[in-house]
């Protein structure tokens, strides 16, 4: 088993690379990736986009952008979503943006700090996915676990270094009043790479998503649901670069537009969008619906930013050794909250700079 500091500096090390690479082609002069410009004959111009989404599609984060290409949403802004790239999360989808120059990409907010301090051009323009209700822990049928609590001393499966599943375990950790250095924190690379090394007893616990969780969760014993421990988590954000802000702000306040246009559309209709989601992700419909209803009373998506969910994304970072102390977040230099109306901003100075 490969341990999790080994992993971390591989990744690191690629990456930079990545990072560096991007850096040099933005310099090149290359314009603002797949967003073309269509005219026909006087009719309303359309950006046609590519963007990244994190565990896409059979992640909930999906669900705006299934809604919102579905019923029209994007169209009505001018947008035309042409292609989603998904990624297993962390810092994949963030490497996803950055090396295919895509225009968006809706990131983990921890994945989102970690490329901003590592020099990465991009920006935060919207919030993304609220909550944690839809990651749940669980471990194997037979195992005595009860609680985190039970975990000390065995292995803690996440997804990989920088992920949501990462540092939102080191917040339950210290809720439950766990020395991280008590858990082997163990990358998986994924989400059903860790429920085969866990099949395999090679770790002792593993994160689960809705709406699979749903569908497979009589194969698990269930631990815990993340949001139980940490109420208020900002899990994803949606960014772009400064150069698509600079050339092209319409289209990015455009874009925000369409997505909280999809999420209310998702409040007043769950069963349609479970029913969109289910078939764009090949699953159960009813295990959608059950999932996306669950979802939609913890109002699981909006482009709302809030103070208390960033600062505990710093937090986890901090308690997980991503973020080293005097790293300091300048925040009006990776958040740019121009395109969102006054109600779902935030005040910047509200949060932890992490100095």
């Amino acid at each position: 088993m490969i341990g999790l500091q080994t992993i971390k500096k591989y990744v690191f090390g690629i990456f930079t690379f990545v990072i560096l690479a991007s850096i040099l082609v933005a310099c090149g002069g290359k314009d603002s990736g797949s967003s073309k410009e269509t005219t026909e004959g006087g009719k309303k111009k359309i950006d046609e986009i590519e963007i990244a989404v994190t565990h896409y599609p059979t992640g909930l984060y999906a669900v705006p952008y299934n809604v919102g290409m579905e019923k029209g949403f994007f169209e009505e802004e001018g947008i035309k979503i042409k292609n989603v790239i998904g990624s297993g999360g962390g810092g994949t989808t963030v490497r996803n943006v950055l090396s295919g120059d895509l225009p968006f990409g809706d990131v983990a907010t921890s994945a989102v700090l970690q490329s901003y301090l590592a020099g990465a051009p991009l920006k935060i323009v919207s919030g993304g996915v609220q909550s944690l209700a839809d990651l749940v822990y669980v471990t194997r049928k037979d195992e005595g676990f009860e609680k985190v609590e039970d975990l000390a001393g065995k292995a803690w499966g996440i997804t990989n270094p920088g992920s949501v599943t990462e540092t939102s375990s080191h917040l339950a950790f210290q809720n439950a009043g766990l020395n991280p250095k008590d858990i082997n924190v163990v990358a998986a690379g994924g989400l059903s790479e860790g429920l085969t090394l866990l099949k395999a007893g090679e770790i002792d616990a593993a994160p689960m998503l809705e709406p699979t969780y749903s569908v497979q969760k009589d194969d698990w014993k269930t631990l815990f649901r993340v949001s139980e421990s940490v109420p208020n988590y900002q899990q994803s954000v949606i960014i772009t670069s400064p150069q698509l802000i600079k050339e092209n702000p319409d289209l990015v306040k455009r874009f925000v537009n369409a997505y909280q246009k999809s999420v209310d559309w998702i409040y007043e209709n769950e069963e349609e969008a479970a029913k969109i989601f289910a078939k764009s992700a090949e699953i159960d419909e009813s295990a959608s619906i059950e999932a996306i209803k669950d979802l939609s009373a913890e109002k699981h998506w909006s482009a709302k930013i809030e103070t208390d969910s960033m600062n505990n994304v710093i937090k986890g970072m901090q308690l997980g050794g991503t973020l080293e102390k005097g790293s300091e977040i300048k925040w009006e230099e990776v958040l740019d909250m121009s395109f969102l109306p006054d109600e779902k901003k935030l005040d910047p100075s509200s949060l932890d700079t992490n100095k």
